[in-house]
């Protein structure tokens, strides 16, 4: 059903120089952290400054791979055009359905070759003095559809972003719904989740960015990464996804609506769902589901963005408590993200849990690039789960935050 990598831990990269970067006792901050896009500048862009500061920090002869669905951020190409400068190697896995201008600057200047050359855009070399091109190309790859699966009509929707290097931290990797976009920034609320010295999980999304470059169908597309406490899950499942190998429908299925004492709420278990486009068949049985838990005893909230009728309904008559983040702060119905009234938005896909899961007391949080939707069995996603009290918390409190500001009741 799915390749299991336990990957043996390499390094990627070799720095064959010190770092040229200034405060090199600089390194990013680790966990959870969420944009605002109704609050400050800053706060509408935390998360895309968060992976500046990394570009920024990446030494000489470093490598950064990003994968994600969109990027027009001028400062980001900015950033990535001074680190190639310094020759740091600079990947990029786009999907196709819009190419911006920075990401043909980027292009032109990185190329599209993702095999070692002489030509290189930020490592140049001299046939007549190497052996060799530098091994780590630098380029920009868009994929036509679905990069590792044979579904035209799909996207490559990972949002993903790897440093070999960035000040003191090695193995970098940032995984959640964030797009590199000025529009993501004024529009969504997204969320973003940082591991530092992990190189299980760097080598593993390396070797899956590496598939996506490629954009050749891969046999086995579903992986599972184990990396200590932390696992992820990439891509779809070989040949369709149904409700007995769905993913999240095997997460739900393994909940017991009772909690331990030191858990969840007076008992029972708490479940919180952060969604964007929850749609679709596959959106309703998982409403089912979610339904289902709720009567059995679980208390089950969700904030929902772009979610379809009949998943609200279902979720309404099975008594989940539900609000909605789709905001139309102008009052005008005629404008609005694509052809509705709503200027903000959640762009975040995440399920957290307080109380008992597979047997156990647990906290939990899944999150990453995935709808509730049967888009996302056409897509390239990762899934990342955090079974962690720390992170349970940031994002449970950034739920309860939204829930009481930013949300109006459905």
């Amino acid at each position: 059903m799915f390749r299991k990598l336990l990957v043996v831990v390499l390094a990627t990269v070799v720095l064959l120089g010190g770092g040229t970067v200034s405060a090199q006792a600089w390194e990013p901050d680790t966990g959870p952290m969420f944009n605002n896009p109704m609050g400050s500048r800053a706060s509408q862009d935390r998360t895309m400054v968060h992976v500046r500061r990394a570009i920024n920090h990446a030494p000489r002869h470093s490598l950064i791979r990003i994968a994600t669905y969109s990027l027009d951020r001028e400062d980001v190409t900015k950033a990535l055009l001074k680190a190639c400068n310094r020759k740091v190697a600079i990947q990029l896995v786009l999907n196709d359905n819009w190419t911006s201008g920075q990401t043909r600057t980027m292009r032109s200047k990185f190329g599209t070759n993702i095999d070692p050359h002489f030509d290189d855009g930020c490592h140049p070399r001299d046939p007549k003095k190497f052996a060799q091109p530098w091994p780590y190309p630098s380029f920009v790859k868009i994929c036509g559809g679905a990069c590792r699966l044979n579904r035209p009509l799909g996207n490559q929707h990972m949002k993903f972003f790897l440093f070999s290097q960035t000040g003191t931290a090695r193995d970098v990797v940032m995984v959640g719904s964030t797009n590199l976009t000025g529009y993501a920034a004024r529009t969504h609320w997204n969320d973003l989740f940082t591991m530092n010295n992990r190189p299980i999980s760097y080598q593993a999304y390396s070797n899956i960015f590496r598939e996506l470059a490629l954009d050749v169908p891969v046999v086995e597309p579903h992986v599972l990464v184990v990396d200590g406490d932390i696992t992820s899950e990439f891509g779809a499942i070989v040949p369709r996804i149904n409700k007995e190998n769905d993913p999240v429908w095997l997460r739900l299925n393994q909940v017991d609506c009772r909690a331990p004492a030191g858990y969840g709420q007076h008992g029972r278990t708490v479940i919180r769902v952060m969604m964007y486009a929850w749609v679709g068949d596959r959106g309703q049985y998982l409403a089912q589901k979610s339904a289902q838990l709720d009567r059995a005893g679980c208390v089950v909230r969700v904030i929902l963005s772009g979610a379809g009728s009949r998943v609200k309904k279902i979720l309404r008559r099975g008594g989940v408590q539900m609000r909605s983040a789709d905001l139309d702060t102008d009052h005008n119905k005629e404008t609005g993200f694509d052809e509705t009234p709503w200027e903000h938005f959640t762009h975040e896909k995440w399920m957290s849990l307080n109380g008992t899961y597979a047997g156990a007391p647990l906290r939990v949080v899944w999150t990453g690039s995935e709808n509730w939707s049967d888009k996302s069995e056409v897509n390239d996603e990762v899934t990342v789960t955090i079974p962690r009290r720390g992170a349970h918390k940031v994002y449970a409190n950034h739920f309860e935050r939204l829930w009481k500001r930013n949300t109006r009741r459905l």
